[in-house]
């Protein structure tokens, strides 16, 4: 199943007519799609949120077996609602928030439980394992408190149990994001990703310094001043879930803002922080053996990566996406610069002006956006650490050759077939069968894909294949 959160309609006036619930019209939410056979996908529900104009545009998804507070044979959505105006009285209202829904029976959701009353939400990550929840936004004033001066920070909660509302842990930030924070209001959240649930958690990071499962990479900035913030999962937890933690949950000191930042790496002021998606343990060919110390036997040249990639608006200010070494976290009492680690090894990027080969044009005269929005995130897809995808807006999706990650090259691509001006590739995602999904921000659906050729060869090489050309 794609569980596929939408965007408010573009050009499109108030809600839209469902046919799969009697035309009835509806506001944008989460659309539900079996994909169990590619070639023929089938619409099974549309989940339209509560907001006139809203928008859902995040899914998280968690299995009944995996949350602590679930039932076995549940499958759980938790989502994000965006907007403040109730889609059925027209009436001012605190419904913002993010919801949960028991979709065991993809025909018939069922809502289970929501936390309303935050500005500013987006794109959610849920642990399975543990229910803990890092959403973007920040309470609003109906709370009684005083507001973060950065709407768009972390609000992390215990989501466990999902027929219950989550138990609020903290609001989490960049210093000064508080509401006793001064000076500049910093750049704002787009998501988190924790490591805590990948299939490696309990390994170690290429470093030696810690364990894999105990990193958040957040993504700040959007498309524009940028931050890739590493996040020790202990140290921004409290001790009631395994962290040491221990400030104030609603307006934390600048300590305890920098407290569980291990690495940094602030971008340019034209480049900003959409996804940051870790790959761990990647051994680059062209770094196995390169000296003398290792005659005969390959010693191990391993690093960890994350993918980071920053919002395009348009031509006039290109967006990319990087592949980032954070092999090295910080320089903490060893550089002047303590967080001194984190390196820009590549540039995902390619020349708009190759469009000019088809018969859409160049990519920059073809409408709507040109440049990178979002990478996969699924740990457990079958590319992991050969290929990444990015979805590039106008010029539809690229997957990207990430083996010699300081020499990143593009191996495929896809452009929807559309007219320009009608569709732009919002998001990419690669399930555990190695299928790709994409899908449009403006009305233009879904694509399934598969590899073929070198593409495929390469994020599925053959036993003995180590052909790199």
């Amino acid at each position: 199943m794609a569980f596929i959160g939408l965007h408010s309609g573009q050009n499109l006036p108030g809600p839209l007519p469902n046919p799969l619930n009697g035309n009835k019209l509806e506001e944008n939410g989460t659309m539900i799609v079996d994909i169990t056979d590619p070639a023929h996908p089938v619409d099974m529900f549309h989940i339209p949120v509560p907001v006139k104009g809203g928008q859902a545009q995040m899914a998280r998804m968690c299995l009944g077996s995996d949350l602590p507070g679930g039932v076995p044979g549940k499958v759980y959505l938790l989502r994000n609602i965006q907007g403040g105006v109730d889609a059925k009285t027209g009436v001012a209202t605190q419904l913002a928030g993010y919801e949960t829904w028991d979709v065991t029976d993809v025909r018939k959701p069922v809502f289970l439980a929501a936390i309303r009353n935050l500005r500013s939400t987006h794109k959610v990550w849920w642990e399975c394992s543990t229910g803990i929840a890092y959403m973007p936004g920040s309470k609003d004033a109906t709370w009684g408190q005083p507001l973060w001066r950065q709407s768009q920070s972390m609000v992390i909660v215990d989501w466990s149990n999902p027929a219950a509302a989550p138990i609020y842990i903290r609001t989490f930030g960049l210093v000064g994001g508080q509401p006793s924070g001064t000076g500049p209001v910093p750049t704002s959240l787009h998501g988190a990703i924790s490591a805590h649930d990948h299939p490696n958690a309990a390994g170690k990071l290429v470093s030696g310094v810690d364990v894999i499962g105990n990193r958040v990479y957040a993504a700040w900035g959007v498309g524009s001043n940028g931050v890739m913030q590493i996040l020790n999962r202990q140290k921004l937890l409290p001790p009631a879930y395994g962290g040491t933690w221990s400030g104030d949950r609603d307006n934390p000191s600048e300590a305890d803002l920098v407290a569980p930042q291990v690495g940094r790496l602030d971008l340019s002021p034209n480049q900003g922080g959409h996804t940051t998606m870790p790959v761990f343990g990647v051994a680059p060919k062209s770094l196995q053996c390169s000296n003398t110390a290792c005659p005969g036997v390959p010693s191990p040249d391993v690093r960890d990566l994350v993918v980071l990639t920053s919002e395009a608006g348009n031509c006039s200010s290109q967006h990319w996406g990087f592949v980032i070494d954070v092999s090295t976290e910080n320089s903490i009492g060893v550089k002047q610069d303590q967080w001194q680690g984190p390196m820009v090894l590549s540039t995902l990027w390619f020349n708009p002006q190759s469009g000019e080969k088809y018969p859409r044009g160049n990519y920059c005269l073809r409408g709507q956006r040109f440049g990178t929005h979002s990478t996969e995130e699924n740990f457990r897809n079958p590319y992991y650490g050969r290929l990444t995808f990015t979805s590039y807006f106008n010029a539809g999706i690229r997957a990207w050759d990430i083996r010699d990650p300081q020499g990143a090259v593009q191996a495929a691509f896809y452009v929807p077939a559309a007219a320009n001006n009608t569709y732009m590739t919002n998001n990419v995602e690669v399930d555990n069968r190695g299928y790709i999904v994409i899908v449009d921000r403006i009305g233009n659906g879904m694509d399934i894909l598969e590899l073929t050729g070198k593409a495929k060869e390469i994020g599925r090489p053959t036993e003995g294949d180590d052909d790199d050309e």
